[in-house]
């Protein structure tokens, strides 16, 4: 699709403008990688000054009713907006294996929590038999009138006062005794509410750091909408302009012309269409991460048999659900939720995050790789998915689109694991 673009646009755009359009309005449309991050160091800074203009109706030089701006100019906008979007889309996929790797810490922060507070109620309960042990042998020693040895032999009778002064001697080395147990009591109780108050902090910092990614994740999510709906605004205009054009050139009798610019705008509007259901998938997403509670990651699920097969068998079953940031099923994913689901399926139990999945099972090459395995993409292993073989996996990719089958990434493979192996 990408050179028929460009050979239309290169038809019907006047002058030199098309020069570093990137491949016109087709721009993102075959990517390999959506979810790479975007190559070059200069795109993310060129697309700053470029993101008000994304805004219909904003105030920054975008298609304006009645301007006959470029045909390449808006394509070089829509290609450099596109890269902008894909780097963001690679941003949040970070984003969204950090929240999910926060929600497991914050699950042994949640277990932690409850064995400290165990552990205290443990040593509360100790301090107080140890206090109540103490306490009575005191009481007993002063009714026994006190534990002075001559005291003892030179008072009652002399045939029994060896008697009582044994008893006596029992009663204090128990009294010494509860008196070292009541100090080990309660040096173990003032560890164990340092130990509790530790705990309870730590959960804390995770629930206010898991709800600080929440709301980056939003935010982006916010963002990444508007850079959609400048897309839509723009292909909306690319498709008028070649209308425009395809009219003159058919007042003017010329049939190539006409023919190229008609193409164009079909181009165009199916690029539009495209958007805006990715759009609505952007924002059916966004409304289902905020409407789930930032919750400490569940136990991974396993339960089923028959291994790689069945892994593979689940991962067919879900395609055309919907990606959702921290969704592990049955009817949303993210990539590792989406993993994670069916190798439970299969009897596997492995974490909902890339950076543990990776160490879940062995370690496999490109050649080693068979259907079932799971494929890491990223120097910061950002993404993953289950190979089906045929060089193809099956994946949910990000936020605006939905599982699917698509070659590997081999560009940024980083390598196999074989779960369960």
């Amino acid at each position: 699709m990408r050179p028929v673009l460009i050979t239309l646009l290169g038809v019907l755009a006047a002058g030199p403008s098309l020069t570093g359009a990137g491949g016109g309005i087709g721009a993102g449309m075959a990517r390999a990688e959506p979810n790479a991050p975007t190559r070059g160091g200069d795109t993310h800074s060129d697309t700053n000054s470029d993101i008000p203009d994304d805004t219909p109706g904003g105030s920054g030089g975008g298609p304006q009713v009645g301007h006959a701006e470029d045909l390449g100019s808006i394509a070089a906008q829509i290609t450099a907006t596109r890269a902008h979007l894909d780097d963001l889309n690679h941003k949040m996929s970070v984003a969204a294996e950090q929240y999910n790797a926060e929600r497991i810490r914050l699950a042994e922060a949640e277990r932690a929590a409850a064995t400290a507070a165990q552990q205290l109620r443990t040593a509360d309960v100790a301090v107080r038999h140890a206090s109540d042990r103490h306490r009575g042998l005191a009481t007993s020693a002063y009714r026994s009138g006190g534990l002075e040895q001559l005291s003892i032999l030179l008072t009652g009778d002399p045939r029994t006062a060896l008697d009582r002064a044994g008893a006596v001697d029992a009663l204090s080395r128990r009294q010494r005794a509860a008196e070292s147990d009541l100090r080990l009591a309660r040096h173990d109780q003032t560890e164990a509410k340092q130990a509790a108050d530790e705990t309870r902090a730590g959960r804390q910092r995770l629930v206010d750091s898991l709800a600080e990614r929440r709301r980056g994740l939003e935010e982006s999510a916010g963002e990444q909408g508007r850079l959609l709906d400048g897309l839509i605004a723009r292909q909306a205009e690319l498709e008028r302009q070649a209308r425009e054009r395809e009219a003159a050139a058919l007042r003017a009798r010329k049939a190539a012309e006409a023919a190229a610019a008609a193409e164009t705008a079909r181009q165009a509007a199916l690029e539009r269409d495209r958007l805006t259901r990715e759009a609505g998938l952007v924002t059916t997403a966004g409304n289902a991460f905020a409407a789930a509670p930032a919750l400490p990651a569940a136990p991974p699920p396993t339960g089923g048999s028959g291994g790689a097969a069945r892994a593979v068998q689940e991962a067919r079953a879900q395609l055309g659900k919907p990606y959702v940031w921290g969704a592990e099923g049955p009817d949303s994913f993210d990539c590792s939720g989406l993993t994670q689901w069916v190798w439970g399926k299969a009897g596997v139990s492995i974490p909902h995050y890339t950076g543990d999945q990776w160490t879940a099972g062995r370690r496999v090459t490109r050649d080693e790789l068979i259907p079932g395995d799971l494929v890491f993409f990223g120097a910061d292993l950002y993404h993953v998915g289950i190979y089906i073989g045929n060089g193809q996996m099956i994946h949910a990719p990000r936020t605006g689109e939905v599982v699917r089958i698509e070659n590997v990434w081999w560009s940024t493979f980083q390598g196999g694991v074989r779960p369960g192996a």
